[in-house]
């Protein structure tokens, strides 16, 4: 039987858990709370002090969260999959866009900063632009747009003293695909998925339809998993602009929350797919079975949901993570179904209207 470690507890351990028991996998978790969405269903769990133990125990190690402590990652040992080069040059927004650029990448304008030289890189950005903290950003956190240099005040309780500095992007969709790739060089691309944000939280994603995005998207995430030598999931986050110019925003080795909807909405799941590369089984295939798509449950408990409405929607499957209430916070997402896309957007809108409580057009 394999034994699995996973560095962090959220959600995403949570479901990779739950996918692997079917390939009857024993699973580790090292993480600050047994009480965490995958340290509750984990067979063992281990606090970021006993990481030798954890280590010790497990055959193979993957991550679910890139901001692991400094201490945890210094005294790791094993095989780690994706690799620690990977997820270090994940770790800084700074190295990650650079390494983009340096390898022809298609990314907007940046520039690196400090607090003494921020000013002067926004000035030559040009406002309006984006200013991001070069560590511990996920869910729209650590991001502030500036207009003019004004706004500049707002970056004083910014966290951290290196900044990355990128010129605004008036594009007219966000969209991403997860990739899988194999020690072996194998490669599979999911399907690729339009994404609506609310304050930097996304809010809902489906299935798209551009077929000629599509097909650029997988190049791009086949050929960066390639130079990655990356052994797991590589999730990639596109700008598209007005001239149907596709941006790197960001990535992410690890499963996403663009990519949930695999769960119900294709032959295997990100979280399976990651488990069997991992372990040296070959990847399960990523095609679509119906039209799918995904709404996040943002800071809402069971209690202000009407579940038998919600799961009244035919095609719908709620995830619930068990975490504690907080604003904003993922506290579970829905799976939609459909057989088109049309009936999907309804099915979807339906959802969303019953979460919040507040008509939705699906864009």
């Amino acid at each position: 039987m394999k034994t699995v470690g996973i560095l962090g507890g959220g959600q995403l351990g949570w479901m990779t858990i739950l996918e692997g028991r079917k390939l009857g996998y024993r699973f580790l978790v090292l993480d600050e709370s047994p009480d965490a969405p995958a340290s509750r269903v984990a067979d063992r769990w281990f606090p970021p002090e006993q990481v030798e133990d954890f280590c010790r125990e497990a055959d193979v190690i993957t991550y679910e969260f890139e901001h692991i402590d400094e201490e945890v990652l210094s005294r790791l040992g094993g095989e780690v999959r994706p690799s620690l080069e990977v997820l270090e040059l994940k770790r800084s927004r700074i190295r990650e866009k650079t390494f983009l650029s340096r390898r022809g990448y298609p990314v907007c304008r940046f520039r690196e900063a400090d607090r003494e030289t921020l000013e002067e890189a926004l000035e030559e950005i040009g406002y309006p632009a984006v200013v991001k903290s070069e560590s511990l950003g996920y869910d729209g956190k650590g991001q502030y747009r500036i207009a003019s240099p004004a706004d500049l005040e707002d970056l004083k309780g910014a966290a951290g003293e290196r900044f990355l500095v990128e010129e605004f992007v008036p594009f007219t969709s966000e969209i991403s695909a997860v990739g899988v790739r194999s020690r072996s060089g194998e490669i599979k691309v999911y399907p690729v998925t339009e994404n609506v944000h609310e304050g930097g939280i996304l809010l809902y994603n489906y299935v798209s339809s551009r077929r000629e995005v599509e097909r650029a998207v997988v190049s791009i995430v086949s050929e960066l998993m390639e130079e990655l030598s990356l052994v797991g999931l590589l999730a990639v986050e596109f700008f598209l602009t007005e001239e149907e110019d596709l941006l790197i925003n960001e990535f992410a080795p690890r499963p996403h929350n663009t990519g949930h909807y695999t769960l119900d909405g294709t032959y295997t799941s990100q979280f399976e797919n990651l488990l069997r590369v991992v372990t040296d089984l070959p990847p399960g295939s990523t095609k679509l079975k119906l039209s799918a798509g995904m709404v996040n449950i943002l800071g809402l408990s069971l209690e202000d949901i009407d579940l038998r409405e919600v799961l009244s929607v035919e095609g719908a499957r709620l995830y619930w993570y068990g975490k504690k209430k907080r604003p904003r916070r993922k506290m579970g997402h829905v799976n939609v179904v459909a057989t088109d896309r049309r009936e999907l957007t309804g099915k979807m809108g339906r959802i969303l209207d019953l979460l919040y409580r507040k008509e939705f057009t699906l864009r």
